[in-house]
Order: structure tokens, then C-alpha cells, then sequence
């Protein structure tokens, strides 16, 4: 490392260092605002998560959440149940004198706001702005600042008519110019605890309550493996387990207990399956259904413990550029306009204990091109994470948040291995605000490129690099 290079990460660790200690001295002067701001009228503190529920139903965000945006034991049932307490109670329900007619008695709405004062970025491939950067604002080289990076504004409940849940996000991020986009849109029928019915535009496994399989929720900006985002890295069908497709979707438990009230239960059998339209909007855009599959043994009440395995199989158009040729590596038959088949599966874990929570998944990919002789491709992914919440002074929310995962996975039939850490420390001012220093960095730089990798000067593919950012985040 020269001296150039040497002299400019001493300057951003300076930065950095002299943020925190900013954070942790801002601590008792910020508290004393959050009296006089973020309080309503009626008393109840905005939560960091969906704060809509805390006005409701008139508790905190740490009912519901390990620490936002993670939920916990009672969170995942809150979900389940559709966004309700009590399935079938009128708490909050704003009712007609006959009783048939339910809505909220509060509308429903809430917001996020999250500001990235210091983002640096250093080398790697596009890519990274995927992987290690996450979707919404990557960074692949050089420092920027962006006081405020993204706002997401919320609607959501679980008693838009009797048995009926929705939830609709509207975001608008720096990346792209501050125009305000449409988001995840969930409508929910839940006539039992056994059987759940939504239609969403939202991807299956990013709905998922057990928040195991997909990056979706994660407390991270860096993403997680098993997202599959390896759009120009050798995936022939493209298909993402993030993405966002028109997705119906039931799902149920078993083994509850004889009271529907208690979110205290002994174990059980989560069940979830649905289809989902092919996400492509070019010529594939009415592609056959996709179809998926979830099952999670849940003994989180007792031992801590969740066991899941998951999967999809389906077909997708290829990826295409702008001149409708195919940008996939090994699909190499021309303009692509062929369906293309994928599956994916694998097992997934968790367990929760005085404030550790660790979660694991790993990650079966198969396309198959079946017009193009030879164009199939196996790869694997997999990452291990673990966190810690530490509390102090009878705070319900975390003081200090440490966790790290370590990511794994393959590209090119298995031809290239990537391994990345990622490093964060979240501090909690309360429970509707908090800050983040993360850190990720790439572990193998050896990477040597084959005939389909062209990503280098020298036709190497290129590592991740190297990515320090620091976030503040506030709901209400």
C-alpha cells in the first residue's frame, strides 16, 4: 500500500472514529429532544419498525422487534396472525352500528428516514454494489456523503375490513434522484390460524416471517449471499430469490395452542407455498407461474430453536440488455427470447437466547437453458450470522448492537468462490432512532477468470473490494 493510499484510510478512520464518539456524547442531549419531538399525543413514542402498530395498539417497538428491523418470537406471530394482536378481536376497529363494517380506528401510516454521511467504497467488480453494497444505493469506488439517502413511507394494518390485512410502501432514495417509486403492496385474508391467504407484490421469500432467507429486513446494508444477486456473473435465468414479482401465497400453522390469545406456545409447523409471475417485464412478461415452497419447524417459545427448508422451480426469461441479446454468461444461443428453467432450494436455521440471535441458510442454485446444448450451471451460496443486544438501564431497546456474518458462494458452475465479511456496530439513542458503522470487506483475491469472464483489463474477475459506511436511521 503506498503512502497515498495509506495517508487517505487514515483520514476516513479519523472520520470515523470521531463520528462515533460523536454519537455516543450526542446520546443524553438527543434523548432530551425525543421528549419534546417524536412523543404523540397521546403518549405513545414512534417505533423505528412500523410505528403504526405502537399507535394502535399503544405498545413500543421492542414488543415486536429484537431490535428493528429483527423481529422477535411475538413479532413473527403478530405477523402471522395478519398484523393483529388477537385474531378476530376489535382492538383498534373502527366498527358500523351493525357490526359488519370494520376499518381502523388510526390511519395507518408511518415513515423512515435514513441519512449515510460517510459511504467509501474501494474496487471490485459491479457487482458489488449487489452483494456487498446492497440494492438500494450501491458504492463500488470512492467516498460520498448524502445527508439524506432514502425515506419510506408506510401504510399498513391488520383491520382494513374484518379478517383483512394490507400493507404498501411508497420509497424514494438518492440513487434514484429522490422520485418516488412504489414498493412492496400486501393484502392479507385471514380467516384462521391455520390458513392464511395474501396476494402481494412482493417476492416469497421476502415475505417470509423467519427473515432467514433473503436479505429482505436484514439490519445490514451489506447483502446476504443467498440473495442470488449474480445477474452477470453466470446466472443463465437471472431469476433473484429477492425479487419483487406478483406473488399469491397461503400459508398456516400447526400445533398451536387452545388459545388463540397466548403468543406463548409450544412448538410448531409453519407451512408456506405459492406461485409467482416471472418478474421480467420485457418479452417474457406472461411467463408460466413459478412455484415455491416453505416449511419451518418452530420451537423458539422453549428452546430458542427454528429448523427450516425452503425452495422454487420455475421458469424465467433470460437477462437481456438493451439490445435484447442475452447478458447471462454460459447462455450463449443468441437473442434469448427462449424460457429458461431454475431451481432453488436449501435448509435454513435460527436461534434467539439472552440476546444472542444467529441465523444460517444454505443455498442450492440450478438453471438449465434446455435450447441451448450445455448451457446449465450449478452453483451453491451460504452465510452465518450472529448478533448480540446489549441493553443497559432498564431500556427495553439495545444500547449496543455488534454482529457479524460471513458470506459464501459460487459462480460459473462452481468455477469462481467468493467469501465476504461483514462487520457492524448499531447504536440505539431510542427506540425509533439509531446509528451504524458497518464495514465489509472481501476475504479471496485470487480469483482467477475463465473463458466466460471478462470483468478485468485481463479478463480476471475482479474482487469485491472494500466498503465502510456509516447510517443513521429515525421512524416515526
Amino acid at each position: 500500500m503506498n503512502k497515498s493510499a495509506m495517508r487517505r484510510w487514515g483520514q476516513n478512520l479519523g472520520f470515523l472514529a470521531a463520528y462515533l464518539a460523536f454519537l455516543w456524547v450526542a446520546q443524553p442531549m438527543i434523548n432530551s429532544a425525543l421528549h419534546l419531538c417524536p412523543m404523540r399525543g397521546d403518549g405513545i413514542q414512534g417505533a423505528d419498525a412500523l410505528p403504526a402498530f405502537a399507535r394502535k395498539y399503544h405498545m413500543s417497538c421492542e414488543q415486536c422487534h429484537y431490535a428493528f428491523p429483527v423481529l422477535n418470537a411475538y413479532g413473527r406471530q403478530f405477523k402471522m396472525n395478519g398484523f393483529v394482536r388477537t385474531p378476530g378481536s376489535d382492538e383498534g376497529v373502527l366498527k358500523s352500528q351493525d357490526g359488519e363494517l370494520w376499518t381502523e380506528k388510526l390511519f395507518p401510516w408511518a415513515a423512515i428516514i435514513r441519512s449515510r454521511p460517510f459511504d467509501d467504497g474501494k474496487g471490485g467488480v459491479a457487482n458489488q454494489g449487489g452483494q456487498m453494497g446492497g440494492t438500494a444505493s450501491p458504492n463500488t469506488n470512492g467516498f460520498k456523503m448524502q445527508a439524506i439517502n432514502d425515506v419510506d413511507m408506510f401504510v399498513a394494518g391488520g383491520d382494513a375490513a374484518k379478517q383483512v390485512s394490507f400493507f404498501g410502501e411508497m420509497d424514494a432514495n438518492a440513487p434514484g434522484g429522490f422520485s418516488p417509486g412504489l414498493g412492496d403492496i400486501r393484502l392479507g385474508y385471514h380467516p384462521s390460524l391455520y390458513f392464511n391467504a395474501v396476494a402481494m407484490r412482493r417476492g416469497f421469500f421476502a415475505d417470509d416471517p423467519y427473515q432467514t432467507i433473503v436479505s429482505n429486513e436484514s439490519p445490514t446494508i451489506a447483502n446476504r449471499a443467498t440473495d442470488l444477486l449474480f445477474n452477470d456473473q453466470g446466472s443463465i435465468s437471472g431469476n433473484q430469490m429477492i425479487s419483487t414479482p406478483q406473488t399469491l401465497e397461503v400459508y398456516g400453522q400447526y400445533f398451536l395452542p387452545h388459545s388463540q390469545s397466548s403468543f406463548s406456545s409450544p412448538s410448531f409447523l409453519y407451512y408456506s407455498g405459492g406461485v409467482s409471475k416471472d418478474a421480467d417485464s420485457g418479452a417474457q412478461a406472461n411467463a408460466p407461474t413459478n412455484g415455491e415452497l416453505r416449511l419451518a419447524w418452530d420451537d423458539t417459545a422453549n428452546s430458542g430453536l427454528m429448523l427450516g427448508t425452503f425452495g422454487t422451480y420455475g421458469h424465467e426469461g433470460p437477462m437481456m440488455d438493451s439490445k435484447g441479446a442475452s447478458t447471462a454468461g454460459l447462455s450463449v444461443g443468441g437473442p434469448g427470447t427462449e424460457l429458461t428453467q431454475f431451481v432453488r432450494g436449501g435448509f435454513d436455521a435460527l436461534w434467539e437466547d439472552a440476546g444472542f440471535a444467529a441465523r444460517a441458510a444454505f443455498l442450492y442454485s440450478h438453471d438449465e437453458d434446455p435450447a441451448v446444448a450445455g448451457a446449465a450451471a450449478t452453483d451453491r451460496a451460504a452465510y452465518a450470522e450472529l448478533a448480540y443486544s446489549y441493553t443497559r438501564n432498564n431500556d427495553n431497546y439495545p444500547f449496543l448492537m455488534p454482529l457479524v456474518r460471513e458470506n459464501w458462494y459460487t459462480t460459473f458452475n462452481g468455477a469462481q468462490q467468493f467469501n465476504y465479511l461483514t462487520f457492524q456496530l448499531a447504536h440505539y439513542f431510542a427506540a425509533n432512532l439509531k446509528a451504524f458503522i458497518e464495514y465489509s470487506v472481501d476475504t479471496k483475491r485470487d480469483h482467477q477468470g475463465g473463458s466466460l469472464v471478462a470483468q478485468g483489463s485481463d479478463g480476471t474477475l475482479q474482487p469485491l473490494g472494500d466498503r465502510v459506511t456509516a447510517q443513521v436511521e429515525v421512524g416515526f
